[in-house]
């Protein structure tokens, strides 16, 4: 039988795909990460929250270091709804952490994670190289490359698909997916504003929701959804007029708002892969699931995924045996399903005016804010830790069991 070049083959080099190299190398298996762009992914100005979970998640495959000294904590998260009292607020000092999540920059999170997986033992960074056709057999996954790091056939006795939502190598395996277009727009904007700058706002309104995350000062990162007619209209307005509009959605509690520069918009849809696994194969990231961002849950999601992936391979000669790869998929199900309904239920049911409505809701999060157990098992969720993190890391960085 002709030996594989890979054990694991990986198409794509973003945050989800390098975390996987980054988990899985340990000098014994040969591991392709397989990215387009040269010099990495990158150029995504963007500000993301990762989760406590994911922090714990990132210091244990020894990532976090490159990435605290420019983290803005989250201390205290503030949900509430436009025009009425309503509201809940989730404090980590409550929790028992310093820190209910962190605000990184995308750039900087691909960059820290790209950079180990590409110093680690075992791990081939191919770029510039794309997958163009996968067919897999009973051993192994004969992969067809393009591109100048890698041109030609090679074979990979597992191949994942960490290469977005749009994924090139889901599409050559014949995994369907499923879309629905919410029919919304997110808006994203650099921005200063007042109030503590370590909250971090969710303000629910006739638009859709804004989210207004911690940047270090007066800076924050606006997220404004808005129905997609009227998106255009919106991100066409003068900075200081789309500033005082934000403001007047957000409230008093921010102050004077100033917006950097024009939003950037991103068309949102949710897509979920028909499924996550296929004969030797598996789908990590975007390329699983693309959520809607309203509670940032997506990375932090797709951490866990990674973690748990790495976890399971890890003991195992063959990183491609059907049977563990069901095992992954069914230990992983439970979370995924469940992020993913909070994330659907807050873009459906957050979203969309009319008195009635926006008075349910503020009832709903003055409800939640007087209800201690409400406020915990909504903040676990929100930091990643309902049931437990994947103990992948700790082996080897000797910071646990």
């Amino acid at each position: 039988m002709t030996v594989p070049d890979y054990d694991v083959l990986i198409s794509g080099g973003g945050p989800a795909g390098s975390a996987l190299a980054l988990a899985l190398a340990d000098g014994r298996r040969r591991i392709a990460v397989v990215e387009p762009r040269a010099g990495g992914p990158g150029g995504d100005a963007r500000a993301t929250a990762l989760s406590e979970g994911s922090v714990r998640l990132l210091g244990a495959l020894g990532a976090w270091p490159a990435l605290a000294a420019e983290a803005v904590p989250i201390r205290r998260v503030e949900v509430s709804q436009q025009g009425h009292p309503g509201r809940t607020r989730i404090d980590a000092a409550d929790e028992g952490v310093a820190a209910l999540g962190q605000v990184v920059a995308l750039e900087r999170l691909g960059a820290a994670l790209a950079g180990r997986a590409q110093a680690a033992a075992g791990v081939d960074w191919l770029a510039p190289a794309r997958v163009v056709d996968a067919e897999p057999g009973d051993d192994d996954v004969r992969v067809t490359l393009a591109g100048d790091a890698g041109d030609g056939p090679c074979r990979a006795r597992l191949v994942v698909a960490a290469d977005g939502t749009g994924s090139p190598l889901r599409e050559a395996l014949g995994i369907a997916t499923r879309v629905h277009d919410y029919d919304q727009t997110a808006l994203l904007a650099d921005i200063d504003a007042g109030g503590d700058p370590y909250t971090a706002l969710e303000r629910f309104s006739a638009d859709g929701p804004l989210a207004l995350l911690p940047g270090g000062g007066r800076r924050r990162t606006l997220v404004w959804t808005v129905a997609g007619e009227r998106a255009a209209a919106i991100a066409a307005l003068e900075p200081p007029d789309f500033a005082a509009a934000a403001a007047r959605r957000l409230g008093r509690s921010v102050g004077r708002i100033e917006a950097r520069a024009a939003p950037a918009a991103y068309p949102l849809r949710l897509t979920v892969a028909a499924r996550t696994t296929g004969p030797r194969a598996a789908l990590v990231g975007n390329a699983a699931r693309t959520l809607h961002p309203v509670a940032a849950q997506g990375f932090n999601l797709a951490l866990r995924d990674v973690c748990a992936l790495a976890a399971a391979l890890r003991p195992v000669a063959d990183p491609g045996d059907a049977g563990v790869l069901a095992g992954w998929r069914r230990g992983r199900r439970g979370d995924q399903r469940r992020t993913q309904a909070f994330t659907d239920l807050l873009a459906r049911g957050f979203h969309g005016g009319g008195l009635p409505g926006g008075a349910v809701r503020a009832g709903a999060l003055l409800g939640l804010d007087l209800c201690a157990a409400g406020r915990h098992a909504l903040a676990a969720q929100t930091m990643g830790l309902v049931g437990g993190l994947p103990r992948v890391g700790w082996w080897r960085l000797g910071e646990g069991p």
